[in-house]
């Protein structure tokens, strides 16, 4: 058996055990975290991974990485949380063929249960790339999200209107990038996507092998900054990609939790079948899994 066949038996082992001993339900001591759309691949990496952004992570994690490679890629999507019974599905569109990248998103999340709400989240990005190795990118977004209201102590989740987000990358070295975002500049009066700014470390010490640390700080919600800080490893056995990170997430009311992710996937090159799951381990215990598929209709 190939080296990548037993790590890809073995993570998914480990995946399922993991989904076994989960709780039915999520009797959280802090509130379960805003579904913001995202791709498999910033999921299995911590969250999210600004200076990996490439393709169609880009116009969810920071709208410069769309010019970081030539692709054109069609994705799709699909999301479940058992322990607040949340259900998403999206889909994206990105060229990053031509002078000007850019990429179209749809989302739409449902909660159910007896607090039921449904979210609608629509992206256009652009991106350009200014010389070898540095690219900016600005997102627009429109959101159309339930639930609470603001009260006059804290912002509620309920909005709809449009705000902006804007990227920034740079690539001093083969092996190295840095990624710099600013979310929500419209500073939109939700807790759901508070204006918040972030930035992210990306190593490539081997072809095979991407290191990533990331960050972002919620400027908006509390009364002074809070962060979420993540980490995580990406190896490439052959076409299987194995993922695995780490979030540390200060941003939820009610004390910091602290949670794993990992993915797995099968990358041809023509398409991608790629999975994780966001398992919290420490103050709360909310589960997240989530499905990519990923058409490659040209890769340069």
């Amino acid at each position: 058996m190939s080296t990548a066949m037993q790590a890809s038996r073995t993570l998914a082992s480990v995946v399922v055990t993991a989904l076994l001993a989960l709780p039915s339900a999520a009797s959280a001591q802090v509130s379960a975290a805003s579904e913001l759309p995202t791709t498999a691949r910033m999921m299995g990496l911590g969250g999210n991974a600004q200076a990996l952004a490439q393709s169609t992570s880009g116009i969810f994690s920071n709208p410069a990485g769309l010019s970081l490679a030539r692709v054109y890629h069609v994705d799709s999507t699909i999301l479940y949380d058992p322990s607040v019974n949340r259900w998403g599905f999206g889909g994206t569109v990105a060229d990053s063929t031509r002078t000007v990248g850019a990429a179209l998103s749809y989302n739409y999340s449902l909660l159910a249960g007896s607090d039921v709400r449904d979210n609608h989240d629509v992206r256009l990005a652009l991106s350009v790339g200014l010389t070898e190795g540095v690219a900016l990118g600005v997102t627009g977004r429109y959101m159309s999200y339930g639930g609470t209201g603001n009260t006059n102590t804290a912002l509620g989740s309920a909005f709809s209107g449009f705000t902006l987000d804007v990227g920034a990358v740079v690539r001093p070295a083969q092996f190295l990038t840095l990624a710099v975002t600013g979310y929500s500049l419209t500073n939109p009066d939700t807790a759901r996507t508070p204006l918040s700014v972030g930035g992210g470390v990306a190593i490539t010490p081997t072809e095979i092998l991407n290191l990533v640390v990331d960050n972002v700080w919620d400027l908006r919600s509390f009364g002074e900054p809070r962060m979420r800080l993540s980490g995580g490893a990406e190896v490439m056995l052959g076409h299987v990609p194995v993922r695995a990170g780490y979030l540390f997430d200060d941003t939820r009311a009610g004390g910091p939790v602290h949670t794993f992710t990992a993915g797995l996937g099968y990358v041809d090159t023509s398409f991608a079948l790629e999975a994780a799951l966001r398992q919290d381990v420490a103050g709360n215990s909310q589960t997240t899994m989530m499905l990519n598929v990923r058409y490659f209709y040209r890769n340069l």
